[in-house]
Order: structure tokens, then C-alpha cells, then sequence
């Protein structure tokens, strides 16, 4: 899943990518990096990219740019590794600090724990997996942003489901979040990461219904008679994508955040 950043809220979307085809540069034997962008992940369209596993490391390049390594699980706690992951913002040293353990649909797998003391980010490695912010995007969650992320959903291998990312618990994620005026415009929704509350500010001070519900569509919370300023503390529910809905007259306008 990628978050796309608009000046009126963020939209989400889902790219499938699958590694098959060999191919030979400069003496080395590469995965072609195919990408689907459909639900059904029928259509596949060429990456210009290349993927290769040798002696427990992953290396990765474009068409007409030089290798980058980006995994490496030879590590022991306190070792360090520097990743040149091309998709990054550049070359970046991670300390391995942790190692525990995820349940995925075919047992525990180990998770690793990396991190560079000149940012507040971790990375983190699922063993015989990837990185949690996505296959091909080990290293990019380090460096952080003003806005956008990765995540990764799920990986099948052989069509079977080996991952699936619990706080979403689906392998295609589409939102779009359009620009709305009039009526039924859509509320100001502005999420604090710090104190973890959002805030719904509504477009008057009448009698608004309220709800904030997951992206299954489950209501987490609801508020009956809301005026003015909705909060709501999200630290004890999952990191995810919410939806808020504003019933006002009878008439419905929906927004979007994302809890971290």
C-alpha cells in the first residue's frame, strides 16, 4: 500500500509486485520485478527492475543503475549492515538492536529490529518476508517524511498466502478522498500523532451524528449530538485507515485519516 499526500487529505493505493523470469547481467542470475496495479492482479506490466537472493542477502537494481543490497540476515544483535536500496533516499547503516517474533499464516517468523541513531524510525525485517514497509522498500521508512508511507500488506508464494498484515487484513487497498464543496462537504479531519486524537471539525454548530468506524466499515465510536469540534483519543485502537461519517439534516459527508 503507498499513501499519495493531496493538499486536501490523503489517498491510498496498492501495487502488486511478483518476482519470476531469469535474467543475466554481468555474470549474475536476476529475477525480472513485474508489477500489477488491479485488484485481481491479472495485468502485469515489466518494472524495469531486478531482484537477486545470494548466501542469505537480497540485491536490487534498475534497468541502467547499479545494484543496491538491501537485506542482509547473516546479522547477529549489534551488527551492522549498510543498505543502498535504490527506492531509497540514499545509502543508510542500520545496527541490528532486536530480534522477536510475528505469527504469519504459516507459523512465527523472526522480526528484526534495525535502526540508525541519526533518525527516530526503525526498520524492521520480517525473516524469509521483507521489510514491513514493503518488499522492495527495505530502508525507506528510516528516513521518514512530512507525508507518505509504505506498507506492506501480504505476500503469496506459489498463490499460497505466507503474510498478511493483521491491521489490515486484505491484499488491495484503493481509497481516493475527493475534494468536496456545498452541503455535504467533507469535515476537517486532523489527526495528532502525539497525543493520538483526532479532531473532526464539523461545518457548523447544529446537531451532528458522528461516527468513526475501520476500514471493514466496523463503528469504533459514535457521537449523537456533536457540534462544532469532534475528539476522539485512537491510542488504544490499531494502527490503520478510519473513516469518519457526518450525518448533518439528514445528509451524509465522509472523510478519511490515518492513525499511527
Amino acid at each position: 500500500m503507498e499513501e499519495h499526500c493531496q493538499p486536501w487529505g490523503s489517498t491510498y493505493s496498492t501495487d502488486y509486485f511478483q518476482f519470476e523470469e531469469d535474467t543475466i547481467i554481468d555474470g549474475f542470475v536476476y529475477k525480472k520485478v513485474w508489477i500489477s496495479e488491479d485488484e485481481t492482479y491479472q495485468n502485469w506490466n515489466f518494472y524495469s527492475a531486478f531482484i537477486r537472493e545470494e548466501d542469505n542477502k537480497v540485491y536490487y537494481k534498475h534497468m541502467f543503475g547499479e545494484e543496491g543490497l538491501i537485506y542482509d540476515f547473516n546479522l547477529n544483535i549489534g551488527d551492522s549492515v549498510t543498505i543502498n536500496n535504490p527506492r531509497a533516499a540514499g545509502e543508510i547503516t542500520l545496527v541490528l538492536e532486536e530480534v522477536d517474533s510475528v505469527f504469519t499464516e504459516t507459523g512465527y517468523h523472526e522480526r528484526w529490529q534495525l535502526k540508525n541513531n541519526s533518525y527516530p524510525n526503525s526498520e524492521y525485517w520480517i525473516r524469509g518476508i521483507g521489510s514491513e514497509t514493503g518488499v522492495l522498500n527495505s530502508s525507506t521508512g528510516v528516513f521518514g517524511g512530512l507525508c507518505g508511507l509504505y506498507t506492506l500488506l501480504c505476500l503469496k508464494e506459489s498463490d499460497e498466502l505466507v503474510y498478511l498484515n493483521p491491521d489490515y487484513e486484505t491484499c488491495y487497498l484503493y481509497v481516493s478522498v475527493e475534494e468536496n464543496d456545498g452541503e455535504n462537504a467533507s469535515p476537517v479531519i486532523v489527526f495528532d500523532n502525539v497525543s493520538k486524537e483526532v479532531h473532526i471539525k464539523l461545518k457548523d454548530n447544529t446537531s451532528n451524528s458522528v461516527l468513526i468506524a475501520d476500514i471493514s466499515g466496523k463503528v469504533i465510536k459514535q457521537f449523537d449530538k456533536a457540534n462544532e469540534i469532534v475528539r476522539y483519543n485512537m491510542a488504544t485502537n490499531p494502527t490503520g485507515l478510519y473513516i469518519v461519517v457526518v450525518i448533518s439534516n439528514g445528509k451524509p459527508a465522509t472523510g478519511k485519516f490515518f492513525s499511527y
